[in-house]
């Protein structure tokens, strides 16, 4: 007995101790940067209205031979019927993200509590209890953070595509027009497309990694527990495992913040310039253009500060969270009665 419970420790330090080498990176960039790619979700629908005012004015073949062929760009004799494929396909995934967002954040909100039920059952079940309710707890806990993970990749093939797409017409506009000001416009809404996608990307990691961690860690320790003496093993079982869940966690907050203020922000803004932005591109008359143009780049400095400020204080939220996590957890599993517990089973 005492060589499983030695091999228990071992292999669980051992796991926590790659983790910690192996997220270190990816996590450190997600919690430092979210705040500034979260907001290309405005600044690109603000982009992408003005690119699409600017196609309104003229339209012109985007082949400077005509036996060139393109990758993604369905109709290249038009660079109008081009910047209308670029909007349609990002409206698209915009929409579709933000309803896939929403559902991200629901289904994360209350698995914060799930965790903690979880170490309340080890703390305070008997056999019985445990071996009933443990293996449902824990089934329960992988689909939630497996229904994120699903989702968060389903959109990864048309992020890429847009981003291709692009890059195809970034690479052909300069060689058929002298106006700058598209090249640029077109350079902007790349990098916001690419600050974009590179948020999503870094989530489904830390998805992922919650995953792995819940899996690989998380659940074998405790499947192995409930083979032991749990009276007898309880206490450390739960020093082990305190230390991983308040990890994961702490991943799933940052997951559920990063949803939320992407849902806000499509929301109050996003929503709204992409869904009727269509009219943009046959806009016939110039000062009506100068007006449109105007406007878009006058209202994006306050709506970018206001997006900003509301990271910045979900951010802080999160460290002062994530600090006093430990803390928490302890409160918790001291506080909690036999009575609290078989409510909360009740309800997970």
């Amino acid at each position: 007995m005492y060589f499983v419970i030695y091999n228990i420790y071992f292999i669980l330090e051992f796991l926590l101790s790659r983790n910690s080498i192996e997220g270190k990176t990816d996590d450190h960039v997600l919690v430092e940067q979210w705040q500034d790619y979260v907001l290309a979700n405005a600044i690109l629908a603000n982009y992408l209205n003005i690119l699409m005012v600017q196609a309104s004015k003229s339209d012109f073949s985007l082949l400077k031979e005509s036996n060139r062929c393109t990758t993604y760009i369905k109709s290249p004799n038009s660079f109008r019927q081009t910047i209308s494929q670029l909007s349609d396909n990002i409206r698209s995934i915009l929409i579709d993200l933000y309803a896939d967002l929403n559902h991200i954040q629901i289904g994360l909100e209350h698995f914060p509590i799930h965790l903690k039920t979880i170490l309340l059952l080890i703390k305070k079940g008997n056999n019985d209890s445990i071996s009933t309710y443990l293996p449902n707890l824990l089934k329960k806990g992988e689909n939630i953070v497996n229904e994120s993970l699903t989702i968060l990749k389903n959109p990864r093939i048309k992020m890429e595509q847009v981003k291709d797409l692009l890059i195809e017409l970034d690479s052909l506009i300069m060689e058929v027009t002298s106006d700058i000001s598209l090249t640029l416009q077109i350079e902007d809404i790349k990098t916001q497309w690419t600050l974009f996608n590179d948020l999503f990307i870094q989530i489904s990691i830390q998805a992922e990694n919650a995953i792995n961690d819940f899996l690989l860690q998380f659940n074998w320790v405790l499947e192995q527990f409930i083979q032991l003496d749990i009276d007898k093993y309880r206490d450390l079982i739960i020093n082990l495992l305190k230390i991983k869940v308040i990890e994961i966690e702490r991943t799933i907050d940052l997951l559920t913040i990063i949803s939320q203020t992407s849902v806000d922000i499509s929301l109050e803004y996003t929503n709204e310039k992409i869904a009727g932005n269509t009219h943009f591109i046959l806009i016939p008359n110039e000062q009506e253009r100068k007006d449109i143009i105007k406007q878009h780049r006058y209202e994006l400095q306050p709506i970018a500060v206001k997006f900003a400020r509301l990271a910045l204080k979900r951010h802080d939220e999160f460290l002062q969270r994530t600090q006093n996590r430990q803390k928490v957890y302890e409160e918790f599993l001291n506080e909690m009665s036999q009575n609290d517990l078989n409510l909360l089973l009740s309800i997970n």
